[in-house]
């Protein structure tokens, strides 16, 4: 027996800043989605060519493509559940990725499209949350 309420959509959203936040999340987690499955791609071997081969790269590259290959794929599942962790495992591999490519430039050389995108994918969600939590509080 399937509960109608659940599976149905409200027709208009009590907070639409709430529903703006859910459907940017939820492209954010497919997003991190495929790049989680790139860095698994790398792992896997699919590439051949020098430096994107897992095998060719440098330990601390190694280390970054491991680690992104889980927290991408966790972060994404968490964001399109809508569970904090989720939130938390995102903001942590942006901020990670920011990182990289900044302050650890001499190692993993600095890509400002990487660092453009994170901190301006981070800007819009600071910025959904607090119109959505403006709204909830004019609504009480």
């Amino acid at each position: 027996m399937m509960d109608h309420e659940v599976t149905q959509l409200p027709s208009e959203p009590d907070n639409p800043w709430a529903l703006a936040l859910t459907i940017y999340l939820r492209g954010i987690a497919a997003l991190l989605l495929l790049l989680g499955l790139r860095q698994w791609l790398y792992i896997a071997g699919i590439f051949d060519e020098a430096g994107w081969s897992f095998e060719t790269m440098t330990t601390a590259w190694r280390f970054v493509t491991v680690h992104l290959a889980v927290v991408d794929l966790v972060a994404a599942v968490g964001l399109w559940m809508r569970v904090a962790w989720g939130n938390v495992l995102w903001v942590y591999a942006a901020v990670f990725e920011i990182a990289i490519h900044t302050a650890f430039a001499e190692t993993f050389g600095v890509d400002p499209i990487i660092v453009g995108f994170h901190v301006l994918a981070l800007a819009v969600f600071l910025g959904l949350v607090f119109m959505e939590r403006r709204q909830a509080a004019r609504a009480d």
